[in-house]
């Protein structure tokens, strides 16, 4: 049973961190093609929004790898992103937050896991 769960933990993890990933390139590739819709960035926030957005991404790719570093440094860049870009729509960020929650349970369910059968 526990073995199901971390790996329903984990894919589940992967396949929503594949959605907001796609998304985000979907999202970018619209401001470019078919034509700009707007203007390019002009101040530090907008250039930092989307630094902080991009790494948040790309922690959520590398916690494929390493799951606790690439949930916290999203939810890092996700918490920085809602201070320096003074976002106010938070459910928008709690979407894009999931994947890194769950990276963060797979790690700690894998850890008790790894604990228990050990003790046992």
């Amino acid at each position: 049973m526990a073995k199901n769960m971390m790996s329903l933990t984990r894919w589940t993890a992967r396949g929503a961190a594949l959605l907001v990933a796609g998304i985000y390139v979907v999202l970018v590739l619209g401001e470019f093609f078919p034509h700009p819709h707007s203007g390019p960035p002009t101040h530090f926030r907008e250039w930092a929004g989307i630094v902080l957005l991009t790494s948040a991404i790309v922690a959520m790719l590398v916690a494929w790898k390493w799951e606790l570093a690439g949930a916290l440094g999203s939810l890092a860049a996700l918490a920085a992103f809602i201070v320096v870009v003074r976002m106010r729509n938070y459910e928008v960020v709690a979407v894009v937050a999931i994947p890194g929650f769950l990276f963060a349970a797979d790690w700690v369910l894998r850890r008790w896991f790894l604990a228990a059968t050990t003790k046992a």
